[in-house]
């Protein structure tokens, strides 16, 4: 936890596996991750990129280039919701310190060897627990870097997010995580959060 307070930006290579239950084999994409404190991200996926989430202050917006679909998403404020709930999941990697960690999610164990922390835990927010009743986040012992998330959700399902080539607090420009849509793209806002 202690690297995560000084964590300014964190950007890596992302190998993301999902498990389906319909499926005999997983599903693999690779893409990219970046992150900057206190809660901005962009999530791509593909080369070029099929999908992506970008997260800036209390907006979400999800992008289908394919599609030139995007899904607007206005965050609450401390009343919570579904949406942010799920925004607490995805920013889980990054505490910013242990009482804020524990606020939001319950440490069920601590799997630990030479090569590997792992943190296994749920969220204490019963909507976010029904969606994704349990999660791990995998760290590197030596430096406590995040390496991997494993989310396991409702329906059985399981995403895993390896993450390589990690840089920590190099600086990103602001334009990562901006939209910049022009008129050929279809907006769909979803409502705000309560």
């Amino acid at each position: 936890m202690a690297s995560a307070t000084n964590l300014v930006t964190w950007q890596a290579k992302v190998t993301q596996t999902r498990h389906l239950q319909a499926l005999t084999h997983p599903l693999v994409s690779t893409g990219r991750v970046w992150f900057a404190a206190p809660n901005s991200f962009r999530w791509e996926l593909g080369e070029p990129p099929q999908s992506l989430a970008l997260r800036s202050g209390n907006e979400l917006v999800v992008l289908s280039p394919r599609l030139r679909r995007a899904d607007r998403h206005v965050l609450g404020g401390a009343g919570g919701g579904p949406m942010n709930d799920m925004m607490a999941l995805l920013d889980a990697g990054f505490p910013r310190d242990l009482p804020g960690f524990r606020r939001r999610f319950e440490l069920i164990g601590v799997v630990s060897n030479a090569s590997s922390i792992v943190l296994k835990m749920q969220p204490r927010e019963s909507v976010a627990r029904r969606m994704m009743p349990a999660m791990a986040l995998e760290l590197d012992p030596a430096g406590q870097q995040l390496r991997a998330t494993d989310l396991t959700f409702a329906d059985g399902s399981r995403l895993r997010n390896d993450f390589s080539e990690v840089l920590t607090n190099a600086p990103l420009s602001a334009e990562l995580f901006r939209t910049n849509l022009d008129a050929g793209w279809k907006v769909v806002t979803g409502r705000k959060s309560p």
